[in-house]
């Protein structure tokens, strides 16, 4: 089962047009809006009317939907075959980090479309949000979730238009951080930050040498780690780092990093952790 690619036209789909340039569509009162042909990665998408049951296989999938105000009829990461074939979606939605072979064998249960959400950035989550709401039947629910990303993306913009750039270093879990290409890295930059060890992300646990060479601003945790400045402190490879020693240390709240329609709030936190100057 291919992903879902990119491609999709965002601006097309919020003003009502049911593909992106594949055919011409009529003009008046009323414009309809099915059939509709959503592009993907390696095939094209086509629905014939509204999906009216949805399972979702993931928490990011299930709240993008449920924030789109569609019918959700079940699922789980652990869902299996059978529960979902009892479930009979005509539509699964799942995050582009599941089993490819596990989503095939869910398609081919249920005869379902399946829908992979990409989500290693703020744009892709909005092109999600916007193909995800067509899919859905709520193209209007989906444009108004858009705007309100896009406006804290411009408030966070302006609000930062002179702050210098901060070298952060985010620790997700015992010293492990996040790529530059993911969602994490993706609200760093627009922070007007630089993730310092991004590009060691792929090889586990930044080598705390390294990170002591490094020697970030800011020392940043996600929330669902527990660790605290003390813990830093008391900590023989973190003790010593300039942010510890200073008190330059934050918690990001791990809840609002979900691709999801949310991570127009997680942006803003994080500016704000980073930044709190520009904000006062």
């Amino acid at each position: 089962m291919g992903r879902l690619g990119l491609a999709a036209c965002a601006a097309a789909v919020l003003l009502g047009a049911t593909a992106c340039g594949e055919r011409s569509e009529p003009t008046g009162t009323s414009v309809p809006l099915y059939p509709v042909t959503i592009t993907t990665g390696d095939r094209p998408i086509a629905v014939a009317k509204p999906a009216t049951r949805i399972a979702v296989l993931d928490p990011a999938s299930e709240e993008l939907v449920r924030a789109l105000g569609a019918r959700i009829v079940g699922g789980s990461p652990s869902a299996s075959v059978d529960v979902l074939r009892r479930r009979k979606p005509d539509l699964i939605v799942a995050s582009d980090t599941l089993n490819e072979q596990e989503l095939s064998r869910a398609a081919a249960a249920t005869h379902a479309e399946v829908y992979t959400a990409p989500g290693d950035s703020i744009r892709q989550i909005e092109r999600a949000i916007t193909q995800l709401g067509l899919l859905a039947g709520k193209p209007v629910r989906a444009r108004t979730l858009v705007r309100a990303i896009e406006q804290k993306r411009r408030a966070v913009d302006a609000a930062l238009a002179r702050a210098p750039t901060v070298d952060v270093f985010v620790d997700t879990g015992l010293m492990t951080t996040a790529p530059d290409q993911s969602l994490l890295g993706d609200v760093i930059r627009e922070a007007h930050a630089r993730n310092v060890a991004g590009d060691m992300a792929e090889a586990g646990p930044v080598d705390p040498a390294e990170l002591a060479r490094l020697d970030p601003d800011v020392y940043a945790v996600t929330s669902d780690t527990m660790t605290t400045l003390a813990d830093l402190r008391r900590n023989p490879q973190t003790r010593k780092l300039r942010a510890v020693r200073q008190g330059r240390f934050v918690v990001i709240d791990a809840a609002l990093l979900v691709p999801g329609p949310r991570i127009g709030e997680g942006l803003e936190q994080v500016a704000r952790l980073l930044h709190p100057d520009a904000f006062r």
